[in-house]
């Protein structure tokens, strides 16, 4: 009897192992024997779910940006506070899993400056964050939930900026999780 084989289970594997050896030596380090080896599968096999090098790294920073909203996603029924709190915190690296995946969007993030392909990936996903932000921002305050406000567009850009910063300062370990989750917190409570 022929194996069944979870062809999106196995393409996550790879994605998994391009993300730490992303982590481990940066996208210049990426080559598709090192994620195989780190995949603990053939380079025909990532070539058989990718293609390219290329492709590879594009389908990660993807699945990167899905990862994250998928995490949104679980706060459905939260009010728009709580979710507001969660698109502006979500990436404040709470343990080493985080570090890993906050040390792999900066690196995408330095290959968006040169990589149109993943540029448009990035930006679309932050003018969907900044979008959300206004949307929960405008909610919240029980107004209309479409359209955007100047006040609530300028009250998204702020917070999703203190969000980068406070991110970066807990990836170099200046700040602790907690310090950075607290200020963004009390932000979201001055809206």
């Amino acid at each position: 009897m022929p194996k069944v084989v979870d062809h999106e289970e196995r393409r996550w594997e790879i994605v998994y192992a391009l993300w730490l050896v992303i982590a481990e030596q940066g996208i210049e380090g990426v080559s598709l024997r090192h994620v195989a080896a780190a995949a603990d599968v053939s380079m025909g096999r990532i070539q058989h779910y990718f293609g390219t090098k290329e492709a590879l790294v594009l389908a990660g920073c993807t699945a990167l940006v899905q990862s994250a909203h998928g995490g949104y996603q679980e706060t459905a029924e939260a009010a728009p506070r709580e979710r507001l709190l969660h698109v502006v915190s979500q990436q404040i690296p709470r343990d080493d899993a985080g570090r890993v995946g906050v040390s792999v969007w900066y690196a995408y993030v330095a290959k968006s400056i040169n990589d149109s392909a993943v540029r448009q990936v990035l930006a679309e996903a932050r003018r969907g964050a900044e979008e959300e932000c206004v949307r929960l921002i405008q909610a919240d305050r029980g107004g209309p939930a479409d359209g955007a406000d100047q006040a609530a567009l300028e009250q998204a850009r702020r917070l999703l900026a203190l969000a980068d910063g406070l991110t970066l300062r807990v990836l170099v370990r200046d700040l602790e999780p907690a310090e950075a989750v607290a200020m963004l917190e009390s932000e979201v409570g001055r809206i």
